[in-house]
This record gives structure tokens, C-alpha cells and sequence, in this order.
């Protein structure tokens, strides 16, 4: 089904128009090639609906081989039912029963299905397998899914109905198909912006998959773009710098899944639809480019990833179940022992872990929810025993509770079991930290406004370190060296609030405040977020990295500097972006080089030290994609490791080599007379020549264009002819975009393929000729 992305004709005033009832010589135009000739059409038929007519869809509600066709009458709150009549002739036709009106066509029985609806969305599909095709509607007053059932006698009920929230209003946000390789389809439609993918048993409606967008969707369709047989979902953003969006269709140990979401960029778009050729797998996507008018189409393609220099990202996005949720924290770790990095992630509103696991082609599975504490706002993880799974941590400030998880078969995380605290102690805060002694979780907590942080081992001793009178808890706890004297000092982060730090000494930890630190402006910008642990100059004692501005800057503590210079912080290096205008918020270090986040230019800066002096060596763009922490990932095959970037709604994983999907553009035309507007776009084999044909239709002078392929795939442009007149001034803007909808199928039983076109409040039918 095309894609169309807004209705003007809501705030638009239909003009006066006359409809050609055939095609005059004088207004075909094949545009200096001889391929005119190949294109020709019956007389013109017309179906008279009513205002508010559309969408339309096409399809074999009966059985009997024949398409019919499904037209909803918002005018007139009804769902009509078009059915084919067997052997019917113009002898047929029965009278108007109004001075100037059509008389209902000879083709068709017309039967109604009432709604209570207004209607913004309709697909065909037999959802029950009960062999009789049914109808799946969305509205958007209310925000509903309406199943109707076909019954044996032809009538089509209520089956069911969904209460959907920000549904959206929109003609191609509804799809009906098989995502998922388990031959039962799903359903697909835009809510909020989003794709939400449904199993259906029936007409009911399984946990939907969420397939999260920062840019808004406004239209989806299915089809298998890079030919491995399997749908690929596309998603439409027509306004953003990116606005096609590709789920490609993947499989694992033998089972479908849906994968990562590939962003593609290319100019703003008035309209996108795929396009199926003869003989070939993959589908073609076809767009109208809303600056340039052009009309272009893509094929998937593949191409290596610069090795090095300035270069795009290739990206592959996944949402988070809990997309809207914004305090939500996770955890890189080898969930399961395979010896692949996966993300744990905490799920407020459902109480829940989620588990990611990575694939082994660097992809990774839909998430898994893991039953948790109630309002989960820390998680940590790591191995901390001999078995291959990790331990996960998590605490619950609301419950009161820091829970270890442990790691059952299958990586199912286990329910948390409580580590013991002082009672009178209220967690806020947790992390794992690395001491001495081995591991220990360091919580935060809080006796009225007395805070103190509990280091727990493994066997459950806990050390308390007294914090004192606190207004507001610590975020996090970092392990690091910072004096480099051979015993690990603790850094307590504090948002909008300075860094504390516990120095290790003989005796214990001494809580050392920011007044008490010599130079501490060379460290007031470091926060849990865009801090890092790396040793810079090669003495094998590592120093603090702090992200700020432009610049990252690597610093140690030391309390005896050489003679003259001043006690606290110092700076052992600083590197600067190239660009000034850099805004560094978050660092990870990735194959020993340093990989800086730059939000103000949605890029990778990537910090490399040559010849003993570090500097950026490389930058990776990264638009459209708010991340707020990057990781090291796992090795992509090339002998570098991915970066994976966590937003808010989201996670990437950043591919650094190896080979991207891209589109290539294969095809492209553009009229030459400038008032020309196509707007919409319906692909298949009008002539009956076996070779697949393209048919846009343009707001601007109310024409059809007719394009056509050879057998290289190549487009020619065929013909052209003009719909209908309207008064519109020469050279004056299209004030109204119809034909609204095209569509190509046989709706005359001749098996011939025919061009309908839904304009006002009527469908336009052109019989193909045999």
C-alpha cells in the first residue's frame, strides 16, 4: 500500500472539478519516448461515494476469485462493501436516483457496514483463519482497533475491540503481516510516534513489541527489501534528516526475530512505497523528495565502513520496553557467560529487569522481563563468583531494599535475594566497586539526614564509612586510585553538588570534601555521567578522566607534589576536539583509545595516543541518536570493537568497521513542468506486459504519470494524462492534493490489472485493455 503522511484535504476547500470520462490524444504525453503507445485504457468507470470518502482498500471478501473493493464512507459513518458482480454487463446499470448524480456502477453490489466510528485506517486480512476474509479498522475518536468478523452469510460484526492510546489518525498507520517468520501475522499500527507490533490470537491482542523513534512515525508497510524472504518493516519520519527507518526481518536458531532499527538519510519526503519487479527477491522503496519533487528509487545495499578518518556511523537502534520511561539506569555485562556483552536495564513502571541479550552476529534479542522490586532505580553487575553468569545487583529505595539476582538457565534473572544492612539504614544509592579485598557493593545510606556508605563483601561483612550530614544522597560510587600511593580511594558523585572523595589509608577510609582538596576547579565538572578510569601516560597507575566542553582531561590527586607546587589535583594531560564548539558528556574507553560523546554536534570523538602525545584521531557522526552514555561493546569481525550509545528511549549499537546496509539510488525522474506536485505513488502492471509500472499522481496540474521498468530494472518514464480540470489560476498553487489514493489491482474479473484512484468523494476506475 502507498504511503501518505497528512490529509490536507481536512483544511482545504474542494474546488469545482470536471472528471475526464476517457483519455483525449491531446492530453497524453509520453515525453519524447515512443512508449505511449504500450498504455491505454477502457472507458473511464466512476463510483460515486460521498464527502469524506477514503481510504480504499481492495481485496477478496467472498471467495470467488474476484477482488472487491472496500471503501470507507465517513460521510455517512459506514464501511461499504463493493463485491464484484459475476457476469455483469452495462445492461446492468441501474438509473440515478438524483438530477445529476452517478448511478451506482454496473460492476459492483454495494453493501454497507455501519460504524460508529470516523474511520482513519482499514486493512483486509482473515485474522480468525477461518478462510472468509475480515476487516481491521483503526479510529481515532475514539482511540480504538476494531476487529469485524465475517460470518458465513457474508455479514461482518464487531468480533472486538481495543482501546488504544495515541493511535495515530493516519491512513497508512495500520498493517496486517507476518513480522515474526511463525506464520501467524501480527498487527502493526503507529501509536505516539512509534511502530507497536501485536501477536494476535484471533482478534485478541498480545503484549505489544515496541519499536521506539525520537522522530515521529507517521507511516509503516512491510516488505522484503533485501530479499532473504523475510518482511522488513519501514517506517516513515518525512520531515526528519532521516526519514526512513528499516527493521530488517532476522532470524535465530532458526526463528524469526525483528531486528535493529537502520536509519537512513536522504531529503524531507511528501511519499514513500515499496516497489516489487519481476524475477527479483528484494523490493524496491520508491519516495518522493519534497524540496526537489523528484521521484527516486533505492535498493538496499551493502558497503564497507571507512577503516579511519572522519566518517558516518552505522547504526542499528533498539527500544527499551519502558521507552517513556526517563530515570531509568542499566548495566553492560556478560549476562550469561557466552562471552558476549548484554545490557540489563531497570523497568520502573512494570517492576521489572530487563535483560538484552546480545546475538552473535552483534545484534540483540527483543528484551526479557525479569520480575523485580518495586521501583528499581540502581542496578550494577558483574561476575562475581566462579560460574560463567553474572550477579546482578539492584536497589529499590522505595522498598528499602538492595537485592543480589543470580542467573538461572536460559539467562533468566532470578527474583533479588536482600543483602543485609543496618536496619535502621535506608538505601539510596549503589554501585559495585573493586577493592583490595576483592569486590564489594557500595551503598549509600541514610539515617534521617546522617548518610554513610555500607561497603558489602561477597559473604555479607559490611564496613560502614560515616558521611555525615548530607542534603542530598550521593548518585554513585567510583574505585579508582586517585593519589596512585597503591590503595584504592572511593569517589562520591552527587548531582549538583561537589565530588567527595574516601582516600584509602593505613587506618581506613578519610573522607576528604572538596574544600579540603587542593585545585579542586580542575575537577568540578566530573559527574557519574561523563567520568572514565584509564592510565593515559603508560606508568601503569591509572588517572580520572573528566569530559568537559571541548576537552578531556586526565588528572591524579597528590598530596607531597615535588617542591613549588601546590597539593591536590593536578593535571597530567589534557585533549582538546578539534572543534571548539565540542560539548564532551560522556566518555568509554574502547580498545585502549578514548571515545568522547559529543552532544552539541551528535558525533564520536575517538582519542588515540601517537608517538607518547593523545589526540583525536578520529570522529563518528552520530545524528538523530540522543545518547547520554557510550560503552565498549563487543568485537565487530574487523578487528575493532562496537561502541554501544544508550538514550533515553533507546540503545544503538555503533558499528566502527565492517559492512553497512545503505540504500543505493537506482533510479530517479523529475518533470519539467514546475507546477507539477506528485504527491502519491502505487506500483504494478497496468499494461499487462509483465513488466511492473510505477503511477504517481501530483497535486499541482491534477495529472497521472505513468512510468515503467526494463528488464534491467531500469525507469522509463511511459505516459502521462490529466485527471480531472480544476479552477486554479496558471501558475497558481495546488490548493487541494487529489487524487488522494491510487491503487493498482484487478477489479474488472478480466485478470488485467486496473488503475483506481480515489479523488473527492468518488473511485476513478480505468479498466486495463486486454
Amino acid at each position: 500500500m502507498p504511503v501518505r503522511y497528512a490529509d490536507p484535504r481536512a483544511t482545504l476547500t474542494p474546488l469545482v472539478a470536471v472528471f475526464l470520462i476517457g483519455l483525449p490524444s491531446a492530453s497524453v504525453s509520453a515525453q519524447g519516448t515512443n512508449l505511449a503507445g504500450y498504455f491505454g485504457f477502457g472507458e473511464l468507470e466512476v463510483l460515486k461515494v460521498g464527502r469524506r470518502a477514503g481510504p480504499v482498500t481492495v481485496a477478496d471478501l467472498d471467495g470467488d476469485g474476484r477482488n472487491d473493493l472496500v471503501i470507507v464512507n465517513n460521510h455517512a459513518s459506514r464501511i461499504e462493501l463493493h463485491r464484484q458482480r459475476p457476469d455483469a454487463t452495462p445492461d446492468d446499470a441501474m438509473p440515478p436516483t438524483r438530477v445529476n448524480e452517478f448511478p451506482e456502477l454496473w460492476r459492483f453490489e454495494r453493501t454497507n457496514v455501519s460504524v460508529t466510528h470516523g474511520v482513519t485506517a482499514i486493512t483486509a486480512a482473515d485474522y480468525d483463519a477461518d478462510g472468509r476474509m475480515d476487516l481491521i479498522y483503526a479510529s481515532a475518536t475514539p482511540s480504538e482497533v476494531v476487529f469485524l468478523r465475517q460470518g458465513e452469510m457474508g455479514r461482518f460484526d464487531v468480533d472486538r475491540r481495543h482501546r488504544v492510546r495515541d493511535l495515530a489518525p493516519i491512513r497508512d498507520g495500520l498493517a496486517f503481516a507476518d513480522v515474526l517468520g511463525d506464520e501467524r501475522p501480527e498487527l502493526l499500527a503507529v501509536v505516539g510516534g512509534d511502530v507497536k507490533v501485536w501477536p494476535l490470537e484471533s482478534a485478541r491482542l498480545g503484549p505489544p513489541t515496541t519499536l521506539a523513534t525520537v522522530a515521529p512515525i507517521l507511516a509503516i508497510m512491510v516488505d522484503d527489501l533485501d530479499g532473504d524472504g523475510r518482511g522488513d518493516i519501514v517506517g516513515i519520519s518525512p520531515d526528519d534528516p532521516a526519514p526512513v527507518r528499516v527493521w530488517f526481518g532476522d532470524h535465530e536458531n532458526g526463528h524469526a526475530v525483528i531486528g535493529g532499527q537502520h536509519r537512513f538519510e536522504m531529503p524531507p519526503l511528501i511519499e514513500a512505497t515499496t516497489v516489487r519487479l519481476p524475477n527479483r527477491a528484494a523490493a524496491r522503496l520508491a519516495v518522493i523528495e519534497r524540496p526537489s519533487r523528484r521521484i527516486v528509487l533505492y535498493d538496499v545495499d551493502e558497503q564497507a565502513i571507512e577503516p579511519a578518518g572522519d566518517r558516518e556511523a552505522s547504526m542499528r537502534i533498539y527500544s527499551f520496553t519502558d521507552e517513556a520511561t526517563r530515570d531509568r539506569d542499566h548495566a553492560v555485562v556478560d549476562v550469561d557467560g557466552d562471552g558476549r556483552l548484554d545490557l540489563v536495564a531497570t523497568d520502573t513502571e512494570a517492576s521489572a529487569l530487563v535483560v538484552y541479550r546480545q546475538r552473535s552476529d552483534h545484534g540483540f534479542r527483543a528484551g526479557v522481563s525479569n520480575p523485580s522490586l518495586t521501583q528499581l532505580t540502581h542496578v550494577a553487575a558483574a561476575n562475581l563468583d566462579t560460574d560463567p553468569s553474572a550477579e546482578i545487583l539492584v536497589l529499590s529505595a522505595e522498598e528499602g531494599v538492595v537485592g543480589r539476582c543470580e542467573v538461572g538457565d536460559g539467562g533468566r534473572v532470578r527474583f533479588p535475594l536482600p543483602l543485609q544492612l543496618s536496619p535502621r539504614h535506608t538505601p539510596t544509592a549503589m554501585n559495585l566497586v573493586e577493592l583490595e579485598g576483592g569486590p564489594r557493593v557500595a551503598v549509600v545510606a541514610k539515617d534521617g539526614r546522617a548518610y554513610a556508605l555500607a561497603l558489602v563483601d561477597m559473604t555479607g561483612g559490611v564496613e560502614m564509612i560515616e558521611l555525615g550530614r548530607l542534603s542530598r544522597s550521593p548518585e554513585t560510587t567510583v574505585a579508582l586510585d586517585a593519589d596512585q600511593d597503591g590503595r584504592t580511594d572511593l569517589l562520591l558523585f552527587t548531582r549538583d553538588k561537589p565530588m567527595t572523595m574516601l582516600r584509602a589509608t593505613e587506618s581506613g577510609f578519610r573522607l576528604t570534601e572538596s574544600k579540603d582538596m587542593g585545585q579542586y576547579g580542575l575537577v568540578q565538572a566530573a559527574k557519574a555521567e561523563n567520568i572514565a578510569v584509564l592510565d593515559v601516560d603508560g606508568d601503569d597507575r591509572p588517572e580520572l578522566l573528566i569530559a568537559d566542553r571541548n576537552f578531556v582531561r586526565a588528572v591524579r590527586y597528590d598530596a607531597s607534589p615535588p617542591a613549588g607546587v601546590s597539593p591536590g589535583w593536578q593535571v597530567v594531560t589534557q585533549i582538546n576536539a578539534r572543534r571548539r564548539d565540542s560539548d564532551l558528556v560522556s566518555l568509554a574507553i574502547v580498545d585502549g583509545q578514548i571515545v568522547a560523546a559529543d552532544q552539541a554536534n551528535e558525533r564520536l570523538v575517538i582519542m588515540a595516543r601517537a608517538d607518547g602525545a593523545w589526540e583525536e584521531s578520529e570522529a563518528l557522526s552520530v545524528p538523530g541518536f540522543g545518547f547520554t552514555t557510550i560503552h565498549a561493546c563487543d568485537s565487530n569481525g574487523a578487528g575493532r570493537r562496537n561502541i554501544l550509545a544508550v538514550g533515553e528511549a533507546g540503545f544503538a549499537v555503533l558499528q566502527t568497521a565492517g559492512r553497512r546496509a545503505t540504500l543505493a539510488e537506482v533510479g530517479a525522474w523529475r518533470s519539467s513542468d514546475e507546477r507539477q506536485l506528485p504527491h502519491e505513488l502505487g506500483a504494478g502492471d497496468v499494461n499487462g506486459d509483465g513488466f511492473t509500472d510505477l503511477v504517481a499522481l501530483d497535486a499541482g496540474e491534477q495529472m497521472c504519470e505513468i512510468f515503467t521498468f526494463t528488464q534491467r530494472g531500469h525507469l522509463l518514464h511511459a505516459v502521462s494524462f490529466k485527471v480531472f480540470e480544476s479552477r486554479v489560476f496558471s501558475g497558481a498553487e495546488s490548493r487541494e492534493f487529489e487524487p488522494s489514493q491510487v491503487i493498482i489491482a484487478d477489479v474488472t474479473g478480466d485478470g488485467g490489472q486496473d488503475l483506481l484512484m480515489l479523488a473527492h468523494d468518488r473511485v476513478l476506475v480505468y479498466p486495463a485493455q486486454p
